[in-house]
């Protein structure tokens, strides 16, 4: 995927987007997408991938090569897999408290995380709360100040730092979803353009709103994607009326 790429020139923030399955499993992960396009938006970021070989005993690159580790997580049955990433592989030691300045800031973000940090807590040293497109920036625009001294991050919103114990976070949220929509519609549509084999045919996502007003307790979705927001009706319009091509601004002659 060509649009990803971007070479490393000394002084940039290197940071890698780390998926705890090989990259057939991984790259059809959307988050993962969504989370390199909003760091290249960064002049001084270089980003990178990083997956677990077929048999779990490599990574594509060392993790120890990066300033920053994003862990996207999605699924409680990952947890193990991402502490090997780390400690068994990478030689980081997957506990928090026992990591230094040598040692790349670890990052941990999902729903799953969303909907309950603790199980992670010991072995991240933040963790987001809220939705990417907040949250992505504000890491990376405090970074040069912050640096690897995690407490100063407790003040921003939607940073958990699980070392200072437990403590208030106030979740990180977009009000309105006209960017949010277009980001993730395009991302989807760049990826079925690329050449990572999708299993889905022709992809069009579209967001129409987060959270959900039934607040069913057996839904996590509904839970961590609140508070309900739906997007605005001008702005669905134009994404499908741009996909059938009657609009401007068309991605490539898709569909």
């Amino acid at each position: 995927m060509s649009a990803y790429r971007k070479s490393y020139r000394k002084g940039m923030i290197r940071v890698a987007i780390a998926y705890p399955s090989n990259s057939r499993v991984a790259l059809q992960s959307l988050s993962i997408h969504i989370i390199r396009k909003l760091l290249n938006e960064h002049s001084n970021v270089y980003s990178d991938f990083v997956f677990m070989s077929d048999d779990g005993k490599s990574t594509t690159k060392s993790l120890r090569d990066f300033d920053i580790v994003i862990f996207s997580v999605h699924y409680e049955l990952d947890y193990p897999r991402i502490l090997k990433m780390m400690g068994g592989i990478s030689g980081i030691n997957p506990y928090s408290p026992q990591r230094t300045v040598d040692d790349p800031l670890i990052v941990m973000g999902g729903p799953t995380l969303m909907a309950n940090p603790e199980p992670m807590a010991p072995f991240a040293d933040i963790v987001l709360i809220g939705d990417a497109e907040m949250l992505i920036p504000a890491l990376i625009n405090y970074y040069p100040d912050y640096g690897k001294n995690v407490e100063e991050y407790a003040n921003l919103t939607g940073f958990y730092v699980p070392s200072l114990g437990k403590h208030d976070v106030t979740k990180a949220f977009v009000r309105d979803l006209s960017y949010s929509i277009k980001l993730i519609h395009d991302t989807a549509i760049e990826l079925s353009l690329s050449n990572v084999r999708s299993i889905f045919s022709n992809p069009a996502i579209l967001e129409v709103m987060r959270g959900c007003p039934r607040g069913c307790l057996f839904c996590m979705e509904g839970f961590v994607g609140r508070p309900v927001r739906f997007a605005d009706i001008n702005s669905i319009k134009g994404l499908v009326l741009r996909d059938l091509g009657k609009g401007e601004g068309l991605v490539n002659g898709y569909p």
